[in-house]
């Protein structure tokens, strides 16, 4: 895995640039502030400037973020069952193939789970601010989402999430959080909390899609991998997400 700190050097007196972390945490936490929109755009930029990375062989599928604590995603609700250091994170870039237009038009659906319908049994989404039209007019919106998700063995975990909408310009960002746990049946399964920022947006001919987590996952199955895998597992989980969502964009994805 990859882990970029991006430090640069920096004029003395003058504060160094942010690194991806912390571009990503700048991202979530003034997402509704006016500090979102310059957190955004340094992100923006670093990803295009770095594009030249995906196209090696030997590319991941994406960066491992490194470690976060309440001082830096706490403002954000969250679980009072946090364990930081047990809170893995990776930040996942895709060129895709749809416009970002079209990723707006997919935002709106009230059933989300073309994202990827082998793992979402449920995903309704409910916006409770602003309204369909609105966005696709440049407005803002925010929603409320009901999903059950499955995994191994026939686990089902479901849980809530908020996912705010916002125009920063021409890109298209996102903000989810998981404001509480979710277990399933077997209380042993769950997600503890969640943090994402995504962005979408169109540069040099090329519909750039990206998606930083931090997450925390319960599982009777984690302790048995090193942090290393378990982060390959999410990039890889994150890349199908972004996926099926492009297909569903493309007009190619058909119900099961």
């Amino acid at each position: 895995m990859l882990l970029f700190t991006a430090l640069a050097c920096a004029p003395k007196g003058e504060p160094s640039p942010p690194t991806f972390d912390e571009m990503n945490i700048g991202a979530m936490v003034e997402f509704h502030e006016d500090g979102g929109e310059e957190n955004v755009r340094l992100l923006r930029e670093w990803l295009v400037a770095h594009a030249s990375d995906w196209a090696a062989t030997d590319w991941p599928g994406g960066y491992t973020l490194g470690v976060v604590g309440d001082g830096e995603l706490g403002s954000i609700a969250h679980s009072d069952g946090t364990i930081w250091q047990e809170v893995l994170g990776a930040g996942v870039p895709l060129v895709v193939r749809g416009a970002v237009d079209g990723f707006a038009e997919a935002a709106v659906e009230p059933d989300q789970t073309f994202a990827d319908a082998s793992t979402y049994i449920r995903w309704d989404r409910t916006i409770t601010e602003g309204t369909a039209d609105g966005f696709l007019d440049g407005e803002d919106i925010a929603t409320d989402n009901v999903i059950e998700k499955s995994g191994p063995f026939g686990i089902v975990i479901p849980y809530e999430a908020k996912k705010d909408f916002r125009w920063f310009g021409d890109t298209l960002g996102a903000l989810t959080w998981v404001p509480e746990e979710g277990w399933a049946e077997d209380d042993k399964n769950g997600i503890i909390c969640g943090f994402t920022i995504e962005l979408w947006f169109e540069e040099d001919g090329n519909t750039f899609f990206y998606n930083g987590s931090w997450t925390q996952i319960a599982t009777v199955i984690g302790d048995e991998f090193p942090e290393n895998v378990l982060v390959d597992e999410f990039i890889k989980g994150t890349i199908d997400y972004m996926e099926g969502i492009d297909a569903f964009v493309m007009g190619e994805y058909v119900p099961e």
